[in-house]
Parts: C-alpha cells; sequence; structure tokens
C-alpha cells in the first residue's frame, strides 16, 4: 500500500494493489459482476509498477491490470462515449503514423490561430488539460541512417515514438547526435510505428499486437534498438510476452535498452565542457516504467554525474509516480494533479536548475508541476544535455 501513489492519494483499500487484485480475481471468479463502476475503479490505477518493485510475492499488478482493461474492453463496461473516443484516438490516429501527422499539422495550425485558447474558453476542463501541453515545434524528421564519428563500433537503431517524435523532436536529434560521437552507426526505420504502450494500458491490445508485429518486421540486423521514452521501452521489451510464441518478437525484446543504459553500459565519452556558462543544479526523477519495469536505476544518474558543471542533488521519492501515467493525466484529471502535487512537494526543496528525466509524458507532467509550484526550473532529458555539453566541448 505505502508503494502505491493512487492509495496515498485516496486511502481506499480497493484502490491499492492488494484491493486491485482481489476485485479482477473475484471477477475472473464470477464472484463480482462486470459494472461500469468496476470498470471505473480498475482504471484508477496508474500502472506505475511500483507495487512491483516492492511485492515480496512477484505479482506482476502492471499485466493483470493490462488483461483487466482488455477485458473491460471486450464486454463494453465502459461509457460509449469514452469507448468511442479510444478506438477514435488511439487505434485509429495514433496507430497509423499518417493519420497522427496530420493530426499534429492541424494542432499547430489551430496554435497558430489562437483556437486552443478558443476551445479553453469554452470548457475549464480543457483549459486545465491543454495548459500542460508544450508548444508544439515545427516538424523536423530524422535522417534514415547517421554515419558514426570514425570506426563504427555497432549498428543500432533508434525508436523515435510516435508523440514523442512529434512534440520531443529534440531528444530524437540530441539521441542520434550523442550515438553518432560515441562512434555508432544509427538508422531509423521509416516504417516503425507506434509501440502500443497506450494501447496495453487503455484495453486495446489487439491494437497492441498488430503495431508490435509491425516494428518487429521493421528492425532488424542492428545489434541494439535504442529508446530515449521510458514508456515505449517498457512496452518495447514485453514484446515477447505479447507475441507470446514469437523467437522474432524474444529477439527484437532481447536487443531493446534505454539510452541511458546503453551508453553507461558500453562506455561513452566525458564531455570536457558543462552545458551552461555556470554550475547547474539537477535534480533526477526516475520514470516509473524505467525504474520499475525495466529495472534501470543507477544508470542515468551515472551519466548526468559524468557531465562536468553538473551538481546533482537528491530528492526523497525520486522513484514515485509524477501522475502523467500515459494518458492518465487527461482521464484522471484531479487524481493526477493530487500525485503530482506530492512530486513537487518533495522536489521543491531541493530548489534545482534542472529536473531530469527520462520520458515524455513525465517531461510534460514535471513541467506542469514546475509551473503551479512557481518554481523556474527546466525539465530535460538527461541525453539531452550530455548532447549540450558535447557541443560546448566542440565549438
Amino acid at each position: 500500500m505505502p508503494a502505491c501513489p493512487a492509495y496515498e492519494a485516496q486511502p481506499r483499500e480497493s484502490l491499492a494493489p492488494r484491493g486491485q487484485v482481489y476485485n479482477v480475481r473475484a471477477l475472473l471468479e464470477g464472484r463480482l459482476e462486470m459494472s461500469e463502476g468496476l470498470a471505473s475503479e480498475i482504471y484508477e490505477c496508474l500502472a506505475c509498477r511500483g507495487c512491483e518493485t516492492v511485492c515480496p510475492a512477484g505479482v506482476p499488478v502492471g499485466a493483470i491490470m493490462e488483461e483487466a482493461r482488455g477485458l473491460i474492453t471486450d464486454e463494453k463496461a465502459e461509457s460509449a462515449s469514452l469507448r468511442y473516443l479510444k478506438r477514435i484516438l488511439l487505434a485509429g490516429v495514433l496507430a497509423h503514423p499518417a493519420r497522427l501527422s496530420w493530426l499534429m499539422a492541424g494542432m499547430r495550425l489551430a496554435e497558430t490561430l489562437g483556437l486552443v485558447r478558443l476551445a479553453s474558453w469554452l470548457s475549464p476542463k480543457i483549459a486545465a488539460r491543454a495548459a500542460m501541453m508544450p508548444r508544439l515545434a515545427p516538424s523536423r524528421p530524422l535522417s534514415a541512417r547517421y554515419e558514426p564519428d570514425g570506426p563504427a563500433k555497432k549498428r543500432v537503431a533508434l525508436f523515435s515514438g510516435c508523440i514523442a517524435s512529434h512534440m520531443f523532436g529534440d531528444v530524437n536529434e540530441a539521441t542520434a547526435r550523442v550515438l553518432q560521437r560515441n562512434g555508432y552507426e544509427v538508422v531509423v526505420p521509416p516504417k516503425q510505428v507506434c509501440c502500443g504502450a497506450l494501447h496495453l494500458h487503455n484495453g486495446l491490445p489487439d491494437t497492441a499486437r498488430r503495431l508490435a508485429r509491425e516494428n518487429v518486421e521493421v528492425f532488424e540486423d542492428v545489434d541494439a534498438i535504442v529508446v530515449n521514452a521510458a514508456g515505449c521501452g517498457a512496452a518495447l521489451t514485453e514484446y515477447g510476452e505479447l507475441l507470446e510464441g514469437s523467437s522474432a518478437a524474444e529477439s527484437f525484446a532481447s536487443r531493446v535498452v534505454d539510452i541511458s543504459a546503453f551508453l553507461v553500459r558500453e562506455g561513452f565519452e566525458s564531455p570536457s565542457a558543462p552545458p551552461s556558462a555556470e554550475k547547474i543544479r539537477v535534480a533526477y526523477d526516475a520514470p516509473c516504467h524505467l525504474f520499475h519495469a525495466q529495472k534501470v536505476t543507477t544508470e542515468p544518474v551515472d551519466l548526468l554525474g559524468r557531465i562536468p558543471g553538473v551538481e546533482l542533488v537528491s530528492h526523497p521519492n525520486p522513484e514515485r509516480c509524477c501522475g502523467s501515467a500515459g494518458i492518465y493525466n487527461v482521464t484522471h484529471y484531479d487524481m493526477s494533479m493530487d500525485v503530482l502535487e506530492s512530486k513537487m512537494a518533495d522536489i521543491a526543496p531541493v530548489a534545482p536548475d534542472v529536473i531530469a528525466t527520462g520520458n515524455p509524458g513525465c517531461h510534460i507532467q514535471l513541467s506542469a508541476g514546475v509551473k503551479r509550484s512557481g518554481m523556474t526550473s527546466e525539465v530535460v532529458h538527461p541525453v539531452v544535455l550530455l548532447e549540450r555539453a558535447y557541443r560546448a566541448s566542440d565549438p
């Protein structure tokens, strides 16, 4: 229970991991009937998997909740409006790169014309959620291939993501340049698709499996598949379970690695100059699906510690969920903000110049927390700080 951010915000037994698993088991055994109320309770779980890290019995709560949400979809236990919205946005748009690109182009135009602010005036709920979103930079597609600086150590593929490729293109660019700098040939398969994480978390496992099969087919002949988004990385490393019985999926999953873990384990060049003229205080906040799902715990801190001019400052509970949880901060805004408030109460006292985190959703959520708390911290991916230091080293 103490590891559960939902239970901390609303201390009800049914929200805690034990209560959630009990309800799912009772449902499968016929002791509980599926209902909209039960479905709503199951979706209150943030799926952060913090409970898995501390569970002495090793109960796979994340997988149980994903299966339960698939059952909710099958039995149409949610409201019709929510069910159709997920089908349209997640299955109909996010799962198709071309459609997502058109949506993002429309959002950029709406932002330019001020239509987003207009929609916000019409609805306080829309305004609260819109305030969290970062400004959409012009789309800058990655090249299909990046030559290494010097002889190639290995050939690696970069998983660019779906939403991340549109909202956090700078992270993808920094990742490619850092890998180049350290002697890796980088390929970016143009036919890659969404990892399927949001579909799994929201009761659309069939769509997630289709996306997994497509990704497995296009990532071939590489030594590693490098990921810079924790949620994507967690989903990709579990393709072997998602596509049970597929040796190709197991091979794919075994090569997936987070950028911080890859650099620290393989070795990387330490920059000779700091990323900025002044010393910066950096607090690292661990994304749940990097820390709890992928078990990448110390490598991001090790990477940051080797950047000149960076003073690492620690805060309580850096591995605790920030409340983003995929689209949880959209579907469960109030609970998400309660969890975020607890997170910012831990970070604010150390007054960092930079909050480093390795996941797009966490980036958005923590940026919102900085605004709500009246702080001035910049939220940055660790690899972006490293790339800034490399640029400063070679002006």
